[in-house]
């Protein structure tokens, strides 16, 4: 076996975690303590003491002596799987690294159902500790649960994760170390041990509310001075003592969108890998050497990511880092992997995703794991487009590491400070203060687009707008879309992302969270860069990487950039054969190329597009299943000789095949050495050895992208313009093909300089792009012709008469006169000013002198009038006026003055003006005399149609026959109800007479010969404006003589709902079937339990035993109504119900049911359904009712839900029945006026 390996030795930097174990207490102290109770209170000294302070066999009886005491250093001890635990303290933090380096599950609720995050709190990632807030047993998964605060999350996490510290026995805890330029978060390993080491991270500069020092704090927001005024805060569920109450902190980096972009470019980028990170050259074979990473040469893809799926280009690198160990980690070399993609912590290597260049992952995670996923918020995993902490954004649900935002926040603002700090503060960011809705307009009108679903999501804003007065204001913020949408606020579901997309949220849910150093600035704004519209071709399709053959056509310097402005220092000459990994598209056309710049160390560098000749030649790539840094023996010629060794290859290598040649067997594939000499030399390396393979790639025909053509274009501002016009796609394998508009943000209206992007695509989906400029110039201005006028006083002016208006694009245009301020009825100088709009909104205004120069008064015809009480009457019936020069005004006739009380009988005066078209107005008096209206009272015939729920409204309609005449629509005939309460007061709505009665078909009988066509009537009943009550209802029809009058009833069981609901009031409607009037009664109250059975069915009650025992009501009968079913089986909720008939205030109780009754209850008619749970027996107890008189109720529900008032139609004497509780006499009575009801009276 032919092989060499390199060893390499580099340094990292480690952090040595130094713990002290002096005077720690932990666990260890007491968990083989003998306790005095099931839970033992004890005291937790300092020194390591545990003194006995209380026994007790409960939880809650232990909970409430600690809290009641409220010493700082209490805490309850039980045994939980035989051994003794802390359970609950009074003050304590949770070590949470005994969980070990697994992930645990966090709750937002103690039914532990669903995890909110997870958690891995192993010592080096930091989070070891939290606060503990509560404790509490989790009947759903039995077993103990401790509410802690960490990272921002306050939430359960059950038993044998955490060990609670008492506050006492606490030696160390993270802390957060504020100087005068930075904020730094000091971790810990172990809470009951003194720490000297220096884990942590520094995560942003100094904040501007906090002054020099050290400083506690668990949610990163708000910080206090020491950690028992923190527990306290957080305890309370408040953060009222912290030193910045007022003035939160948000770290700028953990809070900013994804959708951002960094003004930073991304050369910016490369040069701080190169020069800041010591990163020199890409990773070659299966390990890294010092000074290598897949980071290097990056930048322009951090970069084109951002630009194509709207993911800030330094957010990503800074998490890569972090996550790729800045390009150095198994996943970056060995899989392209470099953000730990689906690397889940329980596989975290062999589950990972594969790519087939690292650039591809940055494309897949700003794509796919964020636009599309973490920072998409229709996605089960969005939480806020920010990074975040372990309650707010992508760190809830993406990784374990609790600080994992901080520690990208750290590689953001270290690369910020490096590079002049001109990201920091670029943006002002806010927070939504509740979840809310993102809108298309500022209106919760407009259209929906998303829901920011916590509070605390973080947006950009990017400036204001007046709207829809919310909570009572009227600022609606502008703010970038998480939502990748187009111009019509639909949602894109893949591709671009697009930049030029915003949404609008009501100010009064958004809280500002810095101050932007520019104020309200958009990512558009941010400088564009050369390569802002470069588009890459990764040769990744399918997952696999193809490169391609090529052979230099000239002399060329390698760039470290795509864009080709800064020189790596070194060439490659004329006629090397090359391997090319990408290639960077400006408009369509190729710029540069990504080619080997090194095959020995698989190197790769950018020239310029026209360096380039590509080649019919087949590749090979190098395979190894050694770990490590070895490499496959090139040799000067096909013989395995170890003095023939010229040069080596590293795994995945690509190197093109000049040659195939077998010798002895075997075969030799013949490849380029080296790039930088002067001429070609070659070398031969075998095709299959124990330890390589070389996979060769037979070459294909290459298919060629589509070529664009469309030219830059000028227009004049506001012109409508056809995108497509002109613009055409061909393609060297299939000719013509088809071309779309991708991007544009040209704005017709508004002079400037816009791009249009244009897409082609051939059968093959190779795609290129082409983006032009489109000019917009100043639309020049109308120009009106009008001139000073006079005119002749009181006579028409048309203003409009001799004035015109042209355009020199337009010709001529419409003129409109905006402003009129002449008085023709008045002498004077008035002005006139008119406006002009050409077709691209161009407006001009121009103001002309009216002068008038010198009309009769109008004329009211009205007399005196008399008019009934009570009777609708028109004040302008009869009323007309006229003008010598207008001819008849009556429309302009209208009431100023009316004293007319129509309900009282007297005189009144009425004052009428009429004004002419000239602005003279007249009045005139006159004297209204109110008389009373006898009318008598005849026979009615009325009909009962129906009581329904129509549009809303509880209508009733039917028809009432006034008797004696006819009752046609020659007769004026009105209708009104009256609603009866049951202390006789009278309430009265109107009805509406039906004149068309289409639809309605039922014949009416004529008694008496007259004409009874047109009785029909309908109301909406108000039940609003009417008292809470009980009420009857009356219809009434009065003519102008006669009336009748008439209980409504339905007992033709017609259409009649039960009950019906307005957002003030609740109706029940009943028939009282068993009153002999039957009356349709009303119950309008505030609540009130709702009939289900029907409305032509009553509920049977009625009770065998009915006494007052023992201090309470002893109450035996029976409920039951048709279709209920009440058997065994069945589940039965009767309740009882006594309503105070003053205030009408329920006191509900429940009677329940019973399977044993006197008697087998039957119905009229079988409903073929058994009625054993009609029974019931209860004994109520009644002594907290107020004094006053009860009605009473009883309710049965079971598959159906009726109520009917006890009643005793037997009329048996309850005299007797009464007692006195608490110092009040309770009597039942039977209340024989209405329907046998039976009554309490409290006195």
């Amino acid at each position: 076996m032919k092989r060499i390996f390199y060893l390499t030795l580099f340094i990292t930097s480690l952090f040595f975690l130094n713990t002290i174990n002096v005077s720690a207490f932990s666990s260890e102290n007491y968990k083989n303590r003998n306790l005095c109770g099931n839970f033992e209170l004890a005291s937790f000294a300092s020194d390591g003491t545990i003194t006995n302070v209380g026994c007790y066999n409960t939880y809650e009886e232990a909970k409430a002596a600690m809290t009641s005491n409220g010493a700082i250093e209490l805490a309850i001890m039980t045994k939980l799987d035989g051994i003794t635990r802390i359970l609950d303290a009074n003050m304590a933090l949770v070590d949470l690294s005994i969980s070990g380096n697994r992930t645990v599950s966090y709750y937002d609720t103690i039914d532990l159902k669903y995890d909110y995050t997870y958690m891995n709190n192993y010592g080096s990632y930091g989070g070891s500790d939290g606060v503990l807030v509560d404790v509490a047993y989790s009947q759903a998964k039995n077993v103990w649960a401790g509410k802690v605060t960490i990272a921002n999350f306050t939430g359960w996490i059950t038993y044998g994760n955490y060990e609670i510290v008492p506050i006492t026995w606490v030696k160390s805890s993270s802390s957060y170390t504020i100087t005068n330029d930075y904020i730094r978060h000091n971790y810990i390993t172990k809470i009951q041990e003194y720490y000297n080491g220096s884990l942590g991270t520094t995560i942003g500069p100094k904040p501007d509310m906090l002054s020099a020092g050290t400083y506690y704090s668990y949610d990163g927001n708000y910080f206090y001075k020491d950690l028992q005024t923190l527990i306290k805060d957080y305890k309370a569920n408040n953060r009222n003592n912290s030193v910045n109450k007022n003035n939160p902190y948000y770290n700028y980096y953990m809070y900013l969108s994804n959708h951002s972009r960094t003004t930073y470019s991304s050369a910016n980028i490369d040069e701080y890998i190169r020069n800041n990170l010591g990163i020199t050259q890409d990773a070659y074979g299966k390990a890294t050497n010092k000074g290598s990473s897949r980071l290097y040469g990056k930048g322009q893809f951090f970069y084109y990511a951002q630009e194509k799926y709207g993911t800030n280009a330094l957010l990503t690198f800074s998490l890569s880092r972090n996550e790729s160990g800045n390009g150095r980690s198994k996943l970056a070399i060995n899989k392209n992997n470099g953000f730990g993609l689906d690397a889940v912590d329980s596989n975290p290597i062999e589950g990972a995703r594969y790519y087939a260049a690292f650039a591809s992952s940055i494309l897949g995670y700003s794509s796919t794991y964020v636009t599309y996923g973490f920072a998409h918020p229709r996605s089960w995993k969005y939480f806020g487009s920010q990074f975040g902490n372990k309650r707010l954004g992508m760190n809830v649900k993406y990784a374990s590491d609790p600080y994992w935002s901080e520690k990208m926040a750290a590689n953001y603002y270290s690369f910020d400070k490096a590079k002049g700090m001109q990201d920091y503060n670029y943006y002002q960011l806010g927070v939504v203060t509740a979840s809310v809705n993102a809108m298309s307009d500022a209106s919760n009108t407009s259209k929906f687009v998303y829901t920011y679903t916590e509070a605390g999501d973080a947006l950009i804003i990017l400036g204001e707008k007046t709207g829809e007065n919310v909570n009572g204001n009227t600022t609606w913020y502008k703010v970038t879309s998480d939502l990748n949408i187009d111009a019509n606020f639909n949602e894109i579901t893949s591709g671009n992302y697009n930049w030029n997309s915003y949404v609008y949220v009501p100010a009064a849910y958004v809280k500002k969270i810095n101050t932007g150093k520019n104020g309200y600035t958009s990512p558009n704004d941010v400088t564009e860069y050369q390569d802002k519209n470069y588009i890459y071709d990764l040769y990744d399709a399918g997952n696999t990487l193809s490169p391609k053959v090529a052979k230099t056509t000239k002399n060329s310097d390698y760039y470290y950039d795509s864009s080709l402005q800064t020189k790596k220092g070194i060439s490659i000459l004329k006629d090397k054969y090359v391997m090319v990994y990408a290639a960077a598209y400006n408009n369509g056309k190729a710029v540069s190329y990504l080619i080997s710049s090194d095959y020995r160390y698989d190197q790769k560098d950018w020239v310029s597009a026209d360096t380039l000749d590509f080649m019919t030649f087949d590749y090979a790539n190098v395979y190894t299943n050694l770990t490590g840094l070895y490499c496959n023996e090139v040799n000067s010629e096909p013989i395995e000789l170890s003095t023939n060794v010229v040069s080596c290859l590293f795994h995945k290598t690509y190197i093109p095949v000049m040659e195939h040649k077998t010798v002895d067997g075997r075969l030799w594939y013949k490849v380029p050495l080296n790039l930088s000499g002067t001429s070609n030399s070659y070398g031969w390396v075998l095709a299959q050895t124990s330890d390589f393979t070389l996979n060769l790639t037979t070459y294909t025909t290459e298919n060629n992208a589509p070529v664009i053509t469309a030219s830059n274009r000028t227009i004049v501002q506001g012109t409508k313009i056809d995108l497509l016009k002109g613009v055409s796609a061909t393609d060297k394998e299939e000719g013509t093909v088809a071309v779309k508009v991708l991007n544009s943000n040209l704005d017709i209206d508004k002079v400037g300089t816009y791009q249009v992007t244009y897409q082609a695509t051939d059968s093959k989906n190779k795609s290129t792009e082409l983006t032009i400029t489109i000019t917009v110039t100043e639309n020049k201005k109308p120009v009106i012709t009008a001139n000073d006028m006079v005119i002749t006083q009181g006579l028409p002016f048309d203003p409009k008469k001799g004035v015109s208006a042209t355009d020199e694009e337009d010709g001529v245009l419409e003129v409109v006169a905006v402003d009129n301020k002449v008085d023709i009825d008045k002498v004077g100088t008035y002005q006139v000013t008119y406006q002009a709009t050409d077709s691209y909104n161009q407006q001009v205004v121009k103001t002309i002198n009216v002068t008038v120069v010198a009309n009769q008064l109008p004329t009211i015809i009205a007399s005196d009038k008399t008019v009934y009480q009570n009777e609708d009457f028109n004040r302008l019936d009869g009323v007309t006026a006229t003008d010598p020069e207008d001819g008849d005004i009556t429309k302009n006739v209208k009431v100023i003055t009316d004293t007319v009380d129509i309900t009282k009988i007297g005189e009144y005066k009425i004052t009428y003006e009429a004004a002419d078209s000239y602005g003279n107005k007249v009045t005139k008096e006159i004297k209204v005399i109110v008389t009373e209206k006898k009318l008598i009272k005849t026979t009615g015939n009325f009909y009962f149609d129906y009581l329904k729920e129509v549009g809303n409204n509880l209508q009733l309609r039917g028809y009432l026959t006034v008797e004696g005449m006819d009752n046609t629509l020659n007769e004026k005939i009105s209708y009104k109800i009256q609603f009866v309460s049951t202390d006789g007061t009278t309430y009265e709505q109107k009805a509406t007479r039906i004149t068309d009665l289409t639809g309605i078909t039922r014949p009416i009988p004529s008694p008496d010969g007259h004409k009874y066509t047109h009785p029909w009537f309908y109301i909406n009943i108000d039940t609003d404006s009417l008292p809470r009550g009980t009420y009857t209802m009356y219809a009434v029809a009065e003519s102008n003589k006669t009336y009748s009058k008439v209980l409504i009833t339905n007992k033709l069981y017609k259409t009649e709902i039960t009950g019906y609901k307005t957002t003030k009031t609740t109706t029940t409607i009943k028939n009282n079937y068993g009153n002999k009037t039957s009356a349709v009664t009303l119950y309008i109250r505030d609540e009130f339990p709702n009939k289900t059975v029907g409305s032509y069915y009553n509920q049977f009650d009625t009770w065998r035993t009915l006494e007052f025992t023992n201090g309470k009501l002893h109450i035996k009968g029976v409920s039951y109504s048709y279709g209920m079913d009440l058997s065994t089986n069945a589940k039965v909720e009767r309740k009882i119900i006594f309503e105070n008939k003053d205030t009408l205030k329920l006191y509900t109780f429940d009677l329940g049911s019973i399977t044993k009754g006197l008697y087998q209850v039957a119905l009229p008619e079988s409903d073929n359904l058994d009625k054993t749970r009609a029974w019931y027996d209860a004994n109520i107890d009644i002594s907290e009712l107020e004094k006053g008189t009860y009605s009473i109720y009883v309710t049965t529900t079971s598959n159906k839900t009726d109520i009917s008032e006890l009643t005793d139609n037997l009329r048996r004497d309850l005299s007797a029945r009464k007692t006195t509780i608490n110092k009040k006499d309770y009597q039942l009575k039977l209340d024989t006026k209405n329907g046998n009801n039976i009554e309490l009276i409290v006195s």
